[in-house]
């Protein structure tokens, strides 16, 4: 009998590169998904398909990575079989998606946490909501080789419509904080740059924020303020200062965010995503020109409280707070400025929160 599950992509309110950082994250789990149908077979042989790409088949003894879309898979059952020495047999999985790959959705970590909620469910694994979102985590630290934070899988197991989620990431203490928007919406822009996080960047700017914090000699982020960072600019260097000074201010930003989201100041939340993209660029460098001219051409225009690229960086997605009633208008503009100055065409989504991974029937529809 076939079984299928669902997990959503994430946006990220405020909180960027803080996560891996343990520091404070504001996620919201978005009406885009991961659609995976699960189907035992005899034998040892498993088989994944997703749309547009070749199968893959390997025997369940032999779980190896091969630097492809397969690992993410591949990844949840080396873990499970590690951790828990499960033994899963023969099946046959099958994704379908409609969250766009590389525009900082968190897509991968959606596949990770569809995979794990299907195996749990249909082998009867036991798994807890931590057990989760720890082990989908570690299939792409561990097996896929992206040092990623918490925050994408823990928004895919634990997301709930019409919340956020303010999570501290050293304690994993979180709370759910009202997302109620009324007359604004949440818009992403994809840029159409599309990153891959296990080539160089990402795990670069881990390893210089980890430097950083050796420099200072402190032991978390959760111990570093303004005060600690100016007088030992010099020591630190520029670079590490910079990569310091985001993580510092990105933490102060999102408690501020938390504030402001319980009175509904969305104007006041608009401003604290410009500033959260100009430390993305000029202090974590992580922007590239595609996001920094969506951005910039987004907070000159009516009806838009602030914007920021989301994700990991280097390409990807934009994220911007928008009135509803100049949607149409701002879509519009902006399609047609990104294709005079780029010559690509720019997707734009309107994004809805959405509850966490779950089973659903074979009539649910993408």
């Amino acid at each position: 009998m076939k079984r299928y599950f669902v997990a959503p992509g994430r946006i990220n309110v405020i909180g960027e590169h803080t996560d891996y950082n343990e520091g404070f994250v504001l996620p919201v789990a978005i009406d885009k998904y991961v659609l995976l149908s699960v189907e035992k077979t005899s034998g040892s042989r498993i088989t994944l398909s997703s749309m547009g790409r070749e199968p893959v088949s390997f025997d369940e003894s032999r779980i190896e990575k091969t630097g492809d879309w397969s690992d993410y898979l591949k990844g949840v059952l080396w873990v499970l079989k590690d951790q828990l020495g499960t033994e899963f047999g023969g099946m046959n999985i099958e994704i379908h998606s409609n969250l766009p790959e590389g525009a900082g959705l968190s897509s991968s970590a959606a596949v990770e946490v569809a995979m794990i909620v299907a195996l749990n469910s249909s082998f009867n694994l036991k798994l807890d909501e931590t057990e989760l979102y720890k082990y989908a985590q570690m299939a792409e630290n561990e097996f896929v080789g992206v040092k990623c934070g918490v925050m994408d899988q823990f928004a895919a197991v634990m997301g709930k419509k019409d919340k956020a989620i303010f999570l501290d990431t050293l304690e994993m203490r979180y709370e759910y904080v009202p997302l109620e928007l009324g007359d604004y919406t949440f818009l992403v822009f994809d840029s159409k740059v599309h990153h891959s996080l296990s080539r160089g960047g990402y795990n670069t700017r881990r390893e210089e924020a980890r430097k950083a914090l050796e420099i200072l000699g402190k032991s978390s982020y959760r111990d570093v303020s303004m005060v600690d960072l100016f007088p030992n600019r010099a020591r630190l260097g520029e670079l590490y200062y910079r990569r310091a000074l985001h993580v510092v201010s990105e933490n102060m930003r999102v408690l501020e965010s938390v504030k402001i989201m319980s009175n509904s100041n969305f104007e006041n939340l608009g401003r604290l995503l410009i500033q959260s993209h100009e430390s993305l660029a000029l202090d974590y460098e992580v922007s590239c020109d595609e996001t920094d001219f969506i951005v910039n051409t987004l907070k000159e225009m009516k009806g838009v409280s602030g914007a920021r690229m989301i994700g990991a960086g280097f390409g990807g997605s934009v994220l911007a707070l928008c009135e509803r009633e100049e949607e149409k208008k701002i879509v519009e503009v902006m399609k047609t400025r990104y294709k005079e100055r780029f010559g690509m065409d720019l997707d734009s989504y309107e994004v809805r929160t959405s509850d966490g991974a779950r089973e659903v029937d074979s009539s649910f529809s993408l």
